[in-house]
């Protein structure tokens, strides 16, 4: 698990999107893709201004709280829940 504030982890998504929609508009050119497949940017990112993410790209898991401490605490729930559970 990592922790980043909205605004640096929407960048850093921001550049993982660009990327994945760099790779598909080649393949869209190349005619082995439709357009329809292209990465939406609302997929990657929080439509928010403030407050902290907790993620692992691994698992392509993303948790937004108000407050670090916070949303360290949902993260660390979550993984009590999956284990008990058997997510």
């Amino acid at each position: 698990m990592e922790t980043l504030s909205i605004k640096k982890y929407n960048e850093m998504q921001t550049r993982r999107w660009q990327q994945k929609y760099d790779e598909v508009m080649k393949e869209v050119k190349a005619g082995t893709r439709h357009l329809q497949e292209l990465p939406q940017l609302a997929f990657y990112i929080f439509n928010k201004s403030y407050g902290y993410v907790a993620f692992d790209h691994a698992r392509h898991k993303a948790l937004w709280a108000k407050t670090k401490k916070e949303v360290i605490a949902w993260w660390e729930d979550e993984e009590r829940k999956r284990k008990v559970r058997g997510w």
